[in-house]
């Protein structure tokens, strides 16, 4: 019996420590790749970090076509950004000039820059207050004062929904910027400030454009514009006058119907009666009157402008009309937008060649084509870098100076 038991201790015993051992190897082995997935993981995760900043920089073109109104668009954009920046195509290392390497957005450089030039914008539906951004080369676009607002709208009827909407500037001789404003989607009046630094404004007030005419409905995205040659200011914006332009009646949203109308002044405290400006025979908004000194005409103007159509068949696309004086009457050119839903143009000329840029609003990011002769135009939104949530404004040039101060502003 005890050989038996001798015997089996014998035989069982090696088997036992084989088992043993084998599961210590096992235990082992997973404890060191339980480690080595943990470090795999880590690894990774930096990696992944480093990626996804580059994916920041990078396009994504592709918006949400189906959104086709104003109130739609209020949705948040799909767009990746590099900070405040939407970025609508890939835009390489130094493109916008700014040449400081601990990105402060150019501000020891900013003398060293050629032309520099602001976009003052609204954000959202314009109650936020009025927003700037500089570019020196058109296509980048940096904010002012990390994105937050640097004038708030402190005049309207309805206190809690004042807006500050398509900001339009325009510089005088004496230098002083002034500005006009929709602020309200009614309203018969339109606001009005100047600053000779674009950071100081002058007390905000209303000027009453359409109030003595009580069939208007509102007093519509206006726009200023300086005639060198009568030394007179032009407010032109869009109204709906109720019973009038029955031909095109209901062919817009909330029974609008609108036509450009326009005053004059020298000083922003006597105008001239409004009237008619221009009537294309159908709706229309977003006026833009530049002045075109590269012609073979000694003096041509440039009327870019909305077509507000919606029914029967939807436009919502950029024109363009040419006159010989700053009333017209003008010719229409054609579509220069490269596609519909836009709205708010703004006009730069570098190097001999116009930008055209307009808030793509049913989309939510910023379109742009150029040209150098007016009639044939390119797409260049994929090379555009705008402000997160941007919308339609003016685009001026500054002096370096007061770029520099306003790149200080907190």
């Amino acid at each position: 019996m005890k050989a038996k038991n001798y015997f089996r201790s014998v035989f069982f015993f090696p088997i036992f420590l084989g088992v043993f051992f084998g599961l210590c190897d096992i235990f082992g082995g997973l404890i060191f790749a339980v480690s080595v997935i943990s470090d795999v993981d880590i690894t990774t995760t930096a990696v992944v970090g480093v990626e996804s900043n580059k994916d920041k920089e990078r396009s994504e073109s592709k918006v949400d076509s189906d959104n086709k109104s104003d109130n739609k668009s209020d949705k948040k954009s799909d767009k990746k950004s590099v900070g405040d920046i939407v970025v609508n195509s890939e835009i390489e290392s130094g493109v916008g000039g700014d040449k400081s390497d601990k990105g402060d957005g150019g501000v020891k450089s900013v003398l060293d820059l050629g032309s520099v030039w602001l976009f003052v914008y609204y954000t959202n539906k314009g109650h936020d207050g009025l927003f700037y951004a500089w570019s020196n080369d058109g296509l980048l676009w940096r904010p002012i004062r990390e994105g937050k607002p640097v004038l708030k709208p402190e005049v309207g009827e309805d206190p809690k929904n004042r807006l500050m909407r398509a900001p339009s500037i325009c510089r005088g001789l004496d230098g002083t910027y002034h500005m006009v404003w929709a602020i309200a989607r009614e309203s018969r009046s339109i606001g009005y400030a100047s600053s000779r630094d674009m950071i100081n404004w002058s007390k905000q007030k209303l000027i009453p454009v359409m109030e003595h005419e009580k069939n208007a409905r509102n007093a519509w995205d206006p726009e200023l514009f300086y005639d060198n040659r009568s030394k007179r200011f032009y407010i032109i914006w869009a109204s709906t006058v109720m019973g009038s332009f029955k031909e095109t009646a209901g062919s817009s949203e909330s029974d609008f119907n609108h036509r450009l109308y326009y005053a004059t002044t020298e000083n922003f405290n006597d105008f001239t009666k409004a009237a008619l400006f221009w009537n294309p025979d159908h709706n229309v908004m977003d006026p833009l009157l530049i002045e075109d000194k590269s012609g073979e005409e000694s003096r041509r103007y440039l009327l870019f402008y909305k077509d507000e159509t919606l029914k029967p068949t939807p436009k919502k696309n950029l024109l363009l009309a040419t006159g010989a004086m700053p009333t017209g009457p003008f010719n229409v050119q054609k579509v220069v937008s490269h596609t519909d839903w836009v709205q708010g143009p703004s006009v730069l000329k570098i190097g001999g060649e116009w930008y055209l840029y307009y808030d793509c609003y049913g989309k939510r990011h910023f379109g742009a084509v150029k040209s150098s002769d007016l009639n044939n135009w390119t797409n260049i939104t994929e090379k555009l870098c705008f402000p997160t949530n941007a919308r339609q404004g003016t685009i001026i040039e500054i002096d370096k100076e007061i770029l520099k101060k306003l790149q200080e502003l907190k």
